[in-house]
């Protein structure tokens, strides 16, 4: 076999997605011409693909040696550290890229999706709509756009872009895709059958289409019929995990815990995750399987040590025990990765409260009125408590009037419970 042939069988086995085929003709390419760069960049894509990130960075800055500022060889590299998970990086190699092709669509569209990824939509969008400056009739960038503009709740511009892409190409598998879910957003059942209907006539096996039609059919509560698109969507999916981490969490939602538990447990065997591992734990919170819960919590944390889920949920099946040692822990390890989570923090207040720590409750509370919210219910509560707790009843009773005219308009629950609070108060500051 000589050069030639080896690369183009190589590409064939690489188009075939049998990696490791790919990898020996690419890797006998190169014993014939070490410094190809082409050879180099599709045995670099090849490792990608079967995770070997180091090898293919490798393989990838060997090129960036032979060639010098090569465009498509950086866009590659910026893809992989993006896969990687190495976001800063991925956003500075690809950055390059673009700022030397302005009107390169695909190194663009990678790094519009590694600002995403790192929380920039603002910056995602941005690009994505320069993109289609560049070239107004540029759909890969323009369904890019829609699906970010969805996912921050933008309906009406996301409907237009998926829209338009649609109308040039009725075809277009991903556009459908799109506009279904929309629909399934504004609980237009029918109007999202209508549009994954039409994928499935163009692709009867397409996992997305089946896996939505099985949500239509929850909710109309057609469960047969759910079931029988979901493991039509699991018989064909390459990601058969989030599938089923997704309808853990549907099933979850909707009570229906022996349903989750199945998914859930399916997920793990396939994937061992922290955030399917912590969703388990979570759910068998909710049935008092504590032991279980408590086992699968520790072990999403020993996988992923500054999970702060996990740990938040580890202190919930504690503090269903009444272990409040180890509730109170594991929710300062949570607060210490999340530290901005307000819920949590009234949380571990009230902890404190039931421990008979007044004094750390109250500090907690005041954390959140100071630092987050002035008017919120909960941190004012469990301040007007702690408070009570303390004795000092007329500086309880200043809160809880101050909290009854916050909440008098719009929480009628809370409003009688601080009336019941009000009147035990005047109760003790009477005895």
């Amino acid at each position: 076999m000589d050069f030639q042939s080896a690369y183009k069988q190589g590409n064939e086995a690489l188009k075939a997605k049998d990696f490791k085929e790919a990898q020996r003709l690419f890797q006998l390419a190169l014993n014939f011409k070490p410094n190809d760069i082409y050879s180099m960049n599709k045995l670099a894509m090849v490792l990608k693909e079967l995770g070997d990130f180091e090898g293919a960075k490798k393989l990838l800055d060997g090129s960036l040696q032979v060639k010098k500022e090569d465009l498509y060889t950086n866009y590659l590299l910026g893809n992989t550290y993006l896969e990687e998970g190495d976001i800063a990086k991925a956003i500075l190699t690809l950055e390059k890229t673009v700022e030397k092709n302005p009107s390169d669509k695909y190194a663009r569209n990678s790094l519009a999706l590694a600002y995403k990824m790192n929380g920039e939509y603002s910056k995602c969008i941005e690009l994505l709509k320069k993109a289609l400056e560049y070239d107004p009739s540029d759909l890969y960038n323009k369904l890019s756009l829609a699906t970010s503009l969805f996912e921050l709740g933008d309906i009406p511009e996301a409907t237009k872009y998926a829209g338009e892409i649609a109308r040039k190409d009725p075809r277009n598998i991903s556009a459908n895709i799109l506009l279904g879910r929309i629909e399934i957003e504004k609980a237009n059942f029918s109007g999202a059958q209508g549009f994954f209907n039409t994928v499935l006539s163009i692709d009867a096996n397409n996992s997305d289409a089946h896996y939505y039609i099985g949500r239509i059919c929850l909710e109309i509560s057609s469960q047969e019929e759910a079931r029988e698109h979901f493991n039509s969507a699991l018989a064909v999916a390459e990601d058969k995990a989030s599938i089923l981490k997704n309808l853990g969490m549907i099933y979850m939602d909707r009570e229906d815990f022996q349903q989750a538990e199945e998914h859930f447990a399916m997920a793990i065997n396939l994937e061992e995750d922290a955030p399917t591992l912590s969703n388990m734990g979570k759910l068998l919170v909710m049935q008092g399987r504590h032991e279980e819960a408590i086992e699968n919590l520790k072990r999403a944390i020993e996988i992923q040590s500054d999970y702060a889920f996990a740990y938040y949920n580890l202190a919930k099946a504690y503090q269903d025990i009444r272990d409040f040692p180890n509730a109170i822990y594991n929710l300062m390890f949570a607060l210490n990765y999340e530290p901005d989570d307000v819920y949590a923090i009234n949380v571990l207040g009230r902890m404190f409260l039931e421990v008979g720590l007044n004094d750390r409750a109250l500090r907690t509370f005041q954390q959140v009125i100071d630092e987050f919210d002035v008017n919120d219910k909960f941190a004012l509560f469990g301040k007007a408590e702690a408070l009570t707790a303390m004795g000092r009843f007329n500086q309880a009773q200043e809160v809880l009037m101050n909290l009854r005219n916050i909440a008098a308009k719009t929480d009628k629950n809370m409003l009688n419970k601080i009336d019941d609070k009000l009147t035990k108060l005047k109760r003790e500051m009477n005895a």
